[in-house]
């Protein structure tokens, strides 16, 4: 396990973050009794998101790709999808992050059910964790599959209206976490590998997996006749102490975990076999990543989300919407560097290519994407912009761009939206934005536009791609004419 090299890259990750949350309280909002629960959990956060990474290297990864090989392998199609399902369904009650979104949002509308919004996303997810799987083994172009599907999105949220709408999307962004990406990504590749299908078919599965806590919710909004996302403002948030988050998060994670451990002993018994030296050593990748991610949520906890809320309503009340806008696109450009999900994306893209796409260019194009999707959320709240818009312009512009962006950077592109919004987007982001709004109804939906972002960004560098290596193709031609 190289755990010195994943703490190196998540201090270069995280030290950022800290470094401008400090500069903001020697100048224009002092955390008075903030400062050192944040000091305490960005300490938490460096170890605990080392900890992760360096554990899903030799446990989740190989499960996921041995399992997606073997199911491919297999050639029995309703077993793929029937394993596909259970999967993705156990993996998504196993997101804190899912959990965390159901409570906010029952505790804001308490006409919808924490329990069931949680049973819905993670069928939803299951569902197209399935569709995309046939996509990858029929070899069916990614861009159709995500155009047909969100055009039906896009009439769906049209009725049942805005505050609805970023809900949906904030729930599509909260089910690719930490957990659950290293897993489908995996299996999508694995499955791709052991197919005909070339790297363009890598990726894409958590793309189109994305999509289905979005019409799950839907629909659950159009059965229940829910109303309004929120009944009235943000509540300050009861203090808690860190053994409460730890204790919390532990539990939580725990009850999450113990469901997928259960399936993948099963599996290997039945379907991996993988050697016993190597069983055990998987064993233990997925204790460091529990013991990781408990870490790493209580850091996010105990001491960004509070400190989140406070900059929000500090900045937004001293300061004009130029400084909320500014400080947004630092703090939105800067905090996917901290998510687990992205670090994990990011290598699988450079080792799937060789090298060919580095994973420090596609984490700068999704960082900037990010960035600018952070500050037009804060644009939407201070301007009272209606959430549709930004759906159908944003989803409708990435649609557009499949038609002309090379097929593997078209599937990187929608996978990385799936991960961009994670851990720290759901706490630390998503509170700033409560905190700057005020009102649930408007903070809601910044996870959504999160995940919109990277969908075009990434898209533009595939363009780009695509650009040089035609330019490359002239030059060599016009060489070998002049010789």
């Amino acid at each position: 396990m190289d755990f010195v090299k994943k703490l190196k890259e998540t201090l270069n990750s995280v030290l950022p973050i800290m470094a401008i949350v400090l500069v903001l309280n020697f100048t224009i909002a002092p955390l008075g009794e903030l400062f050192w629960p944040f000091i305490l959990g960005g300490a938490l956060l460096i170890v605990g998101l080392s900890l992760f990474l360096a554990g899903t290297d030799i446990g989740m990864v190989p499960v996921g790709e041995k399992l997606g090989s073997v199911l491919a392998h297999k050639r029995n199609v309703w077993f793929m999808l029937l394993i596909g399902f259970i999967i993705g369904f156990a993996v998504t009650l196993a997101e804190p992050d899912v959990s965390v979104l159901a409570s906010q949002v029952h505790d804001l509308n308490s006409s919808i059910p924490e329990g069931l919004l949680v049973v819905m996303i993670a069928l939803g997810l299951a569902i197209f964790i399935d569709i995309g799987l046939l996509r990858t083994v029929s070899g069916f172009p990614l861009k159709w599959v995500l155009i047909i599907f969100y055009l039906i999105v896009f009439v769906l949220v049209c009725i049942i209206g805005q505050s609805m709408a970023s809900i949906s999307f904030d729930a599509s962004g909260a089910t690719t976490g930490p957990l659950a990406v290293p897993f489908i990504l995996a299996l999508g590749l694995g499955v791709s590998a052991s197919t005909k299908n070339d790297k363009d078919g890598s990726f894409g599965l958590t793309g189109v997996a994305s999509i289905g806590p979005i019409m799950a919710v839907a629909v659950m909004v159009m059965v229940s006749k829910a109303g309004s996302a929120a009944e009235g403002v943000v509540e300050a948030a009861e203090e808690a102490t860190f053994l409460t988050c730890l204790l919390g998060t532990l539990k939580s994670t725990a009850i999450g975990f113990l469901p997928l451990l259960a399936i993948i002993l099963v599996m290997q018994f039945t379907m991996l076999h993988f050697p016993k030296i190597k069983f055990k050593n998987i064993m233990l990748g997925i204790l460091y990543s529990f013991v990781g991610i408990v870490i790493f949520l209580t850091g996010v906890e105990y001491g960004f989300t509070e400190v989140g809320n406070y900059l929000g309503q500090t900045i937004s009340q001293n300061f004009g919407p130029v400084w909320v806008t500014v400080i947004a696109l630092v703090f939105g450009g800067i905090v996917v560097f901290a998510e687990p999900a992205v670090w994990v994306l990011t290598e699988q893209v450079e080792s799937v290519t060789a090298g060919r796409i580095k994973k420090s260019l596609v984490m700068v194009f999704i960082c900037c994407g990010v960035a600018i999707a952070v500050a037009l959320a804060m644009l939407r709240i201070i301007l009272h912009i209606n959430y549709l818009w930004f759906v159908l312009i944003g989803v409708g512009s990435a649609l557009l761009m499949t038609l002309v962006t090379p097929g593997l950077f078209t599937g990187i592109a929608f996978d990385s939206g799936g991960v961009a919004s994670g851990p720290m987007s759901t706490s630390f982001l998503l509170s700033f934005a409560l905190g700057v709004s005020g009102s649930a109804d408007m903070g809601f939906g910044l996870i959504g536009l999160i995940a919109i972002s990277p969908l075009i960004a990434i898209q533009i560098l595939g363009i780009i791609f695509k650009i040089k290596e035609r330019g490359g193709k002239k030059e060599v031609s016009n060489a070998g004419t002049a010789q």
